[in-house]
């Protein structure tokens, strides 16, 4: 915790530490939106080849039911392509994984900047309500001498008048 100095302004000794935990946490958030950012093109990636995979497995369907039946060629060649096809949906899926998982981390570690700022920003704001107390405590000190000095020379030139008189 940081002492307060005399001063007529509040002049916060860790500025400079707290002006770079505000950078710090700018960049973490930044980082954190590119992977949020990220996660959902992943996402919107995977949706479209299931799309593409449930249109394809129709396909197939329609032309194993039609009244014609395909080449044998034709049904392996189908075959391949949708196993190739469940193949990319799961490593696509894998990837949203890895990409969520990459998120969270960023997350946890905007939540610690944050922290980190936060605590900062309490000490300085002990720091400031500290500095208050001092200059006040200063300001009644100072009027005190103010009053004491004045009383005083007072009594001196009561004591004066007497003298006077007498």
């Amino acid at each position: 915790m940081s002492k307060p100095k005399k001063g007529k302004r509040f002049l916060y000794s860790l500025k400079t530490l707290l002006n770079v935990r505000n950078i710090r946490e700018k960049q973490q958030q930044e980082k954190f939106n590119a992977a949020e950012k990220k996660l959902h093109e992943e996402r919107l990636e995977e949706i479209k080849m299931k799309k593409e995979q449930a249109e394809h497995l129709s396909y197939v369907n329609e032309l194993l039911s039609s009244s014609e039946l395909p080449s044998m060629t034709t049904i392996k060649m189908h075959q391949e392509h949708v196993k190739r096809m469940e193949e990319k949906v799961q490593q696509q899926q894998d990837v949203v994984k890895k990409s969520e998982e990459k998120r969270d981390e960023e997350q946890q570690e905007l939540i610690q900047k944050v922290k980190e700022k936060k605590i900062i920003e309490k000490d300085k704001e002990k720091t400031r309500v500290k500095w208050k107390k001092m200059m006040d405590k200063l300001d009644s000190e100072f009027l005190d001498e103010l009053a004491s000095i004045k009383f005083a020379s007072k009594m001196i030139e009561d004591e004066a008048e007497n003298e006077k008189k007498l």
